[in-house]
């Protein structure tokens, strides 16, 4: 195996707040690439050992595997000044990654257990998803949309492994999709710092997805009957790091940019409000701080605006929550002469 260091800064840091970490990326040794003409080789060997590989989950870990290196293969090409070459890999990459995860669903709707790889795929789809942004960065604009379509498929797939794996562990499933939040806010730091806006804009966008699924997690596991507590505590203690960014991040925008990150941390504020209101009906806010704070350099006005704006959303949704409560609630009307015999 070979190391591919990519300072990430990953604040993300649940117990741990405001550490600086380097992420460490290992992907598998490249190997035959795309530009050899013995490449075929390769595809001839994969298929054997796959065919060889059996039971699902078994299968799903191959696949894996074999994405794994696809990205690798791209990485490689591109550092050769061969670009053309990524799509190919690129594009069985897409394929291997949705093998493992339709292995994985059989082997869920066997009844087998699938947290230990669904957890591997979660935390590898971040992976890959950092190496694809710094190999996007290096290939001319006809080699980007190949890239582009890998680094979607890569985002589907964390989530289809993540809610595989919020049926078993929401608090794991949590934590990843936290770090690959956090990710995305650092991605748009790196990019605020190169001036690239649009780069910054798209990052921000996939961070509010990102957390907005979090939510999601949150109601697998209540849907399933699980207790929600530490998936709660881990969102709260989270928020104030992604605030922080986020502050970094409006500093170094452009104006015209601005109202999209202050969009985002609405969206943040907003995830924590709804996760200490449910820890405060509990009685476990743990080391959750009681209220959320806005960086001091964000402009007042600004955390005025943001947390006015979270205010009036969350009236809004409790609103129309309690209306179709009433609405579902609301006893059947008899009509006049209905159910009387006929004469």
């Amino acid at each position: 195996m070979r190391k591919i260091t990519l300072t990430l800064a990953l604040l993300f840091s649940v117990g741990f707040a405001g550490n600086v970490l380097a992420q460490e990326i290992e992907l598998p040794d490249a190997g035959l690439t795309p530009d050899s003409p013995f490449y075929f080789l390769e595809r001839i060997s994969e298929g054997i050992g796959t065919f060889f590989t059996f039971g699902d989950l078994n299968k799903a870990t191959r696949y894996a595997a074999l994405a794994a290196k696809r990205v690798a293969e791209a990485e490689a090409v591109v550092e050769k000044g061969k670009p053309e070459y990524a799509q190919k890999a690129l594009a069985r990459y897409e394929a291997q990654l949705n093998k493992a995860l339709a292995k994985v669903e059989s082997a869920k709707n066997k009844g087998e257990a699938v947290e230990e790889v669904t957890e591997s795929v979660a935390e590898a789809t971040t992976k890959h998803l950092a190496v694809l942004d710094e190999v996007l960065g290096k290939v001319p604009e006809e080699a980007k949309e190949g890239i582009e379509k890998a680094r979607t498929a890569s985002m589907a797939g964390q989530k289809n492994a993540l809610k595989f794996l919020a049926e078993e562990n929401p608090e794991t499933a949590t934590e990843i999709n936290l770090r690959a939040a956090e990710a995305r806010l650092n991605r748009a730091k790196v990019k605020a710092e190169e001036g690239e806006t649009e780069d910054v804009e798209e990052a921000v966008a996939e961070f509010e997805n990102q957390h907005r699924f979090g939510e999601e997690i949150s109601a697998i596991a209540q849907g399933l009957g699980k207790d929600t507590t530490t998936v709660e505590q881990l969102v709260g203690r989270a928020t104030s790091i992604h605030l922080e960014i986020l502050a970094e991040v409006y500093e170094r925008v452009p104006e015209q940019a601005k109202s999209s990150i202050e969009k985002a941390m609405e969206v943040s504020v907003k995830g924590y409000e709804k996760a200490v209101e449910a820890l405060r009906e509990k009685g476990d806010m743990d080391e959750v701080p009681e209220e959320v704070s806005l960086p001091g350099q964000v402009p007042t006005e600004v955390k005025e605006r943001v947390k006015e704006k979270v205010r009036q959303e969350i009236i809004e949704e409790k609103e129309l929550e309690e209306a179709e409560i009433s609405e579902v609630e609301k006893p059947e009307v008899e009509t006049p002469g209905a159910g009387r015999p006929g004469r």
